[in-house]
């Protein structure tokens, strides 16, 4: 069937009462006012929050965002090791010592899809910028200059409460 003759699709509705809402739908998770706005709007919203926050973000890379990508590879890693370190105190497992993990330039551009050499390349630019750092073993790390709370800071535009509909 094609695509073009179809009609556009109705706004997400809550489940009828006489069914139950099964945990992990948009309406068993969305905050209340959500799912009875225009998906259009939503995401022309969205869209437009994500634009404005890549806008944002390239200006702290110079106007670079494959050097983002390349920097956000080491800050998911990053908040990879807090989120286990978290679940294991949630379990009561004894905590091992902080390990921060080095990549090498061959691994970052694998899982990012950035040539090799264009990866170590920007990999040296965020070195000298200070968002990475280069150990003595050839392996790059995560530097200070921007952590895990200017991230969350900079997509905060795309999260829920941004995105909600003005309540009248």
């Amino acid at each position: 069937m094609s695509m073009v003759n179809q009609q556009p699709a109705a706004p997400f509705r809550d489940a009828p009462d006489d069914r139950p809402d099964p945990i992990g739908t948009a309406s068993h998770c969305a905050p209340p006012g959500y799912i009875e706005q225009d998906v259009s709007r939503f995401f022309y919203r969205w869209g437009g929050q994500l634009a404005s926050t890549l806008i944002r973000i390239r200006s702290h890379f110079d106007g670079d965002l494959d050097q983002y990508l390349l920097y956000l590879t080491f800050l998911l890693a990053e908040l990879s090791q807090v989120v286990s370190r978290a679940d294991a105190e949630a379990r009561g497992d004894r905590l091992s010592t902080w390990v921060h993990r080095g990549m090498n330039a061959l691994s970052v551009a694998d899982i990012t899809q950035v040539p090799r050499e264009t990866a170590r390349r920007k990999l040296q630019l965020l070195v000298a910028r200070g968002y990475l750092l280069r150990g003595e073993d050839g392996l790059y790390y995560l530097g200070d200059r921007y952590g895990l709370d200017a991230f969350f800071r900079d997509l905060r535009p795309l999260f829920w409460d941004a995105l909600m509909p003005a309540r009248r």
